[in-house]
């Protein structure tokens, strides 16, 4: 993963090639749509589905120049969204049993499959029924690449990340425990779901007990459908997609609970007030920094004069004082706005995987949802000078992704 790793990182050059010129009216659809001849579920006609709902929801719809823009619940680099969420669905009684896909843009929950005896946990390494939900991210590609070319295969994990934490904090506010299934035969997967080489699955979650029931495999493989309007994919980011593996760690818990509204509200921050997070905030959050991101290696950059002094932190002990703000901005790919933010942190590992970046961005994820909950501004940051920001911070650790913390202006 080394070679995905420089094959990937950002230069000032490689980042000004990617700032030229683009023709919005080109970018892939950022939805995938199953026949309307399926069977389907709106969002809100029942309530057994409010949890898959809150999984994957747009939460703003507008229209820039004359394209619809939407936001959902969960980041996206870009807000290209190259994901996409199923569910297999057993044993709720008022629920057809079977396979669904989670149609955030059109709020719908559309019947792929119904499954009996059968169904996805064989094909899973389950050997028996499993009732309740088992949910399959998926990645597509070729929506970052449009935009990002072979950078947008970290954004494809990254965003991959924070589904992976919104199904997690959904199933949480239902008082469901979720668990990461990984020890399956990931091509013939794909191929089950019906997926060709333009997606590919990222990550599975279980939701659900097992039953005494044995179960079958699926009687013939999902069908197929595009998930984008077009495909004009070069291929790199795709070949360092199908190499990553699916997504085996256990992933970060919320430190607080949240509500419905703070998985709704959920924005990535983009304008911080210059006067800052009050103490009990700031004081919360390098707590949680400080001792919750194992096996991650965070450094903690605070940018402002206060509770704490202004310097690099790591392992809850400053390593350098000091004013960073411009420096930071300008290793962040000149990003003005974090210089008003409180925190900086920058997430690390000896080892760069995909596993790795998933992690990272689940862990952000919940610093979105924690921040959310107390009102604080939050933004993940995939874009930043890979080598120049490891010499800044003094680091061989690979870079996996930022976040910045503080008192959004609203």
């Amino acid at each position: 993963m080394i070679d995905f790793y420089e094959d990937t990182a950002l230069t000032p050059m490689k980042a000004a090639a990617l700032s030229g010129y683009i023709d919005w009216s080109s970018q892939p659809s950022i939805f995938k749509h199953y026949p309307e001849f399926l069977y389907r579920y709106k969002y809100g006609e029942n309530q057994l589905l409010q949890m898959v709902e809150l999984c994957r929801i747009i939460t703003s719809r507008s229209v820039i120049g004359s394209k619809p823009y939407y936001q959902l619940n969960t980041p996206s680099a870009g807000n290209l969204h190259p994901m996409e969420l199923y569910v297999q669905i057993r044993g709720i009684k008022g629920i057809i049993s079977g396979i669904y896909h989670v149609d955030a843009g059109a709020d719908e929950i559309v019947l792929i499959r119904e499954i009996d005896s059968d169904g996805l946990e064989q094909n899973l390494g389950l050997s028996r029924r499993h009732d309740g939900m088992l949910f399959v991210l998926s990645c597509v590609p070729f929506r970052a690449e449009w935009k990002y070319a072979k950078r947008s295969s970290r954004y494809c994990y990254l965003d991959a990340g924070h589904q992976i934490a919104a199904v997690q904090a959904a199933a949480k506010l239902y008082g469901q425990e979720t668990t990461i299934v990984s020890d399956f035969d990931l091509l013939e997967f794909n191929r089950c779901m019906g997926f060709k080489e333009e997606e590919f699955t990222c990550a599975v979650l279980a939701c659900a007990n097992p039953a005494p029931k044995s179960v079958q495999p699926l009687k013939q493989k999902l069908m197929h459908v595009s998930p984008t309007d077009y495909n004009e994919s070069l291929g790199n980011s795709i070949s360092l997609i199908a190499k990553g593996a699916v997504f085996k760690s256990d992933p970060f818990s919320l430190a607080c609970g949240i509500s419905r509204e703070d998985i709704l509200k959920r924005r990535s921050a983009r304008v911080f007030e210059s006067s800052g997070m009050q103490e009990e905030s700031l004081e919360y959050f390098m707590n949680l920094l400080h001792k919750a991101t194992y096996p991650l290696e965070c450094f903690n950059i605070v940018l402002k004069e206060g509770l704490y002094k202004a310097g690099i932190y790591f392992s809850g002990v400053m390593i350098q004082e000091g004013l960073f703000a411009d420096e930071i901005c300008s290793l962040l790919v000149n990003q003005s706005f974090v210089k008003n933010a409180d925190i900086l942190t920058v997430m690390t590992s000896k080892h760069f995987s995909a596993n790795k970046l998933m992690l990272s961005g689940s862990f952000t994820h919940n610093l979105y949802l924690e921040a959310s909950a107390k009102n604080i501004g939050c933004s993940g940051i995939g874009a930043f000078y890979d080598k120049k920001l490891q010499d800044f911070l003094g680091t061989q650790n690979y870079i996996l992704y930022v976040s910045a913390l503080g008192k959004e202006r609203i």
